[in-house]
């Protein structure tokens, strides 16, 4: 039986008590704990009062603004069968913002030098508000939850000129130009752009100007202005951009300058003068203007090789108006620079960490990352969280890079709701695995996003060899544990010189064996091109996707994608619908009983060599491409689907698959007619004999497949060809239908 007694170093009844076994600490915004970090420290006290006591905090309905980041250490763990629980006031909000609200607006009296005449004397102008000890520049502004635009050019392009190749472009262009064995460091790469009449200024608050980048389909980089020479017309940016800037046809955007301060809504910043300039769309005194200020809310950090941080969970609380990221030159890059290395870019962040739970949070209309699990992060556990309005990924996953130590695995991502991410960095997926294995990623819902819905990534076996070369690149080249891998790079290099196989460099990448399943993902590519909703790059093997209903993605390379040098996959008992490619493939992989209703449904590199044909094995899948589709080659493919020749002629091992369409336009009807075999074009008997791809209607149950339930009516010749229905009737989110 419990007893309670009072703990005199609390003070009241309310705010600190002891059960036998758990204790208990009240949180609320008028005192006497009033905050988180007073709260943490009220905890380690408690611990040396009773060490093998819960520690339960709950937090009162409110608002807490910080302004620094709370950091939980090995000496504020728990145990395992006593967490510290941080958590709401049974039926309350607690709501933790990195916020400053920005008031006292006044009607501007001159015009700041540059406001274009449509906004002039629609101005109004605030004051920065001080915060000690702090240099604050501000990235984003909100009117309450709505984020607002600030000031930013039209589409503006470089002139026309030829530029010298400092190697920044993608690796796998240049490798060759550079030998692993030979040769020194390559110089720098430039960071400037030409630009074109008084598109760009050397402007007085120069510091609080970006320039932002396109000039690849998948990635928009947002970088600092440093200098202008207005004479050369050259602007200088202060950290390298992931590709050179060189497309003239491509454009280019400059955003916080006040010559772009051109539609209502709009505004900027001028950190010299302390002062933000606004076109409001109505009256400030009827906004709640809020200017972010903390990126990093939460930080559970051991230490790198012990001890942990452990044992401490979240639960029931909200997180808004986090600052957003900014480019810096000490950044380290993951792939394309998607994400940065172990930064602390996010709202909430588990470093070094083991057994900790993140569990039914809420952060949203924040700037930046909402979850990262940085370098040795084990068991972490993320589960029914609201993650939407942000203006980086939603969570990520990132291990050491590449080497030998392998240490983030065994996390568990569920149940979250994410939508409405990448906000300001287009590029952000809702959930990166980058050096994470053995994660299990189940029943999230992920739509409208800009690029990725998944993305699992590891190191391409060429950037092993430009490490030697151009070590500063900063994506991944940068994170590369050269010392650790360089014995299986020389190895790979005097094995296979000038090729690069991603088997000599598996024990270096840890993106292995992780499960991405009962995930529901729509309405990718909103922002960028040549994306997917799931995709895969050089990671290690046997990640298995099983059981995702991916649907209403358009302009993909892929709904779901092996993109260069992936590993040996599973691509099981998933549907894919309402898109216009199925599944891409550039490597060895396991594709078993899908079901993929879209214009094309597989493509790849079909003039793989013999041993990745031999390593992908496709049996019992139905292709169903949609009676409206106009795709010119229907269920013929070849790599980019120019060429008019069966992609399933290379793939010999594909077995008791089906293949039907409503659509009557020719390359959609085969000439062998229903009942035949595509691969021979004779008549086959389900179930009897042997099939390779059956031309044949499935008998879908139209009435099961209204609740996500896809099954055949009695008789069906899918199941003669033993393919086994899927059930996705409860697929995703618990939260999404709330």
């Amino acid at each position: 039986m419990k007893f309670y007694k009072q703990i005199p170093l609390c003070g009241l009844l309310l705010t600190c008590s002891v059960f036998a076994n758990q204790s208990t600490i009240v949180v609320s915004p008028d005192g006497p704990i009033a905050t988180l970090e007073a709260a943490r420290q009220k905890v380690r006290e408690l611990k040396q009062q009773q060490p093998n006591s819960e520690v339960e905090v709950l937090i009162k309905g409110g608002v807490y603004p910080l302004r620094e980041t709370v950091v939980f250490n090995p000496e504020d763990s728990g145990k395992h069968d006593a967490p510290i629980v941080y958590k709401a006031f049974p039926g309350e909000t607690p709501v933790f913002t990195g916020g400053i609200k920005i008031d006292q607006w006044e009607k501007v009296g001159k015009d700041p030098a540059g406001t274009p005449k449509e906004a002039q004397g629609k101005l109004w102008v605030a004051k920065i508000p001080k915060v000690a000890g702090k240099n604050w520049v501000i990235k984003s502004l909100y009117d309450g939850d709505q984020l607002l635009q600030r000031a930013k050019s039209g589409d503006l392009f470089y002139p026309e000129r030829k530029r010298e190749n400092d190697f920044n472009m993608q690796g796998k262009k240049v490798w060759r130009d550079l030998p692993y064995d030979e040769g020194g460091l390559v110089k720098s790469f430039e960071r400037h752009v030409y630009f074109q009449g008084n598109d760009i200024r050397d402007w007085d608050n120069l510091e609080d100007v970006e320039i932002k980048l396109t000039e690849r389909r998948w990635i928009s980089n947002v970088v600092p202005l440093e200098r202008v020479d207005s004479e050369k017309k050259i602007a200088y940016m202060a950290a390298d951009p992931t590709y050179q800037p060189q497309r003239h046809d491509r454009p280019y955007w400059i955003e916080g300058a006040v010559d772009y301060l051109d539609e209502p809504g709009e505004w900027i910043v001028n950190s010299k003068q302390g002062l933000i300039y606004m076109w409001p769309e109505k009256n400030p005194s009827e906004m709640d203007v809020v200017a972010p200020f903390l990126q990093e809310f939460i930080r559970v950090e051991g230490q790198e090789n012990g001890p942990f941080a452990e044992h401490i969970h979240f639960e029931g609380l909200t997180f808004i108006h986090g600052q957003r990221d900014t480019l810096l030159e000490s950044d380290k890059g993951l792939q394309h620079d998607w994400e940065m290395y172990d930064k602390g870019n996010a709202v909430v962040r588990f470093r070094h960490a083991e057994d900790c739970k993140f569990n039914s949070n809420v952060i949203r209309n924040s700037s930046g990352t909402g979850i990262r699990l940085d370098l040795h992060c084990q068991r972490i556990e993320a589960a029914s969280n609201r993650l939407n309005y942000l203006g980086g990924c939603g969570i990520v996953l990132s291990g050491y890079g590449p080497g030998t130590k392998d240490v983030n695995k065994d996390n568990i991502i569920h149940d979250n709701y994410i939508h409405h991410i990448g906000e300001f960095l287009f590029h952000s997926s809702a959930i990166f695995i980058a050096q994470s294995g053995n994660n299990k990623v189940t029943h999230n819902t992920i739509r409208d996003v800009p690029y990725n819905g998944i993305t699992i990534s590891g190191c391409r076996p060429h950037e092993f060899y430009l490490v030697t070369r151009m070590p500063f690149r900063r994506a991944w080249l940068s994170t590369i544990r050269a010392e650790e891998c360089k014995p299986y790079t020389d190895k790979a290099w005097a094995a296979e010189k000038g090729k690069t196989d991603i088997r000599h460099f598996l024990p270096l990448l840890h993106a292995r064996d992780n499960l991405i399943g009962m995930n529901d993902i729509s309405k990718t590519l909103q922002k960028l091109g040549d994306g997917n909703a799931i995709y895969l790059s050089a990671m290690g093997s046997n990640n298995r996707l099983e059981r995702n209903f991916l649907h209403d993605n358009y302009h993909t390379a892929g709904t779901i994608r092996l993109d260069d040098n992936p590993s040996y996959t599973i691509i099981k008992e998933n549907v894919i619908t309402e898109a216009d490619r199925g599944i891409g493939i550039k490597g060895p992989c396991e594709l078993e009983n899908n079901f993929v209703f879209t214009d094309m449904f597989l493509r790849g590199d079909v003039k793989m060599n013999a041993s990745l044909r031999n390593g992908t094995k496709s049996e019992r899948n139905i292709f169903f491409p949609p009676a409206k589709s106009k795709e010119k080659n229907g269920y013929f493919l070849y790599g980019d689907g120019k060429k008019d020749v069966p992609y399933h002629s290379k793939l010999p091992r594909t077995e008791n698959s089906l293949y039907f369409s409503l659509n009557k336009a020719k390359p959609f009807v085969p000439a062998t007619g229903v009942g035949t075999d595509l691969f021979t074009g004779k008549n086959v008997t389900p179930g009897a004999d042997a099939v390779k791809l059956l031309y044949a209607d499935p008998q879908f149950d139209e009435g099961a497949l209204k609740q996500r339930i896809f099954r055949f009516k009695p008789g069906s010749p899918a199941e003669k060809l033993g393919i086994q229905p899927i059930d996705l009737s409860e697929v995703g989110s618990s939260l999404a239908t709330k």
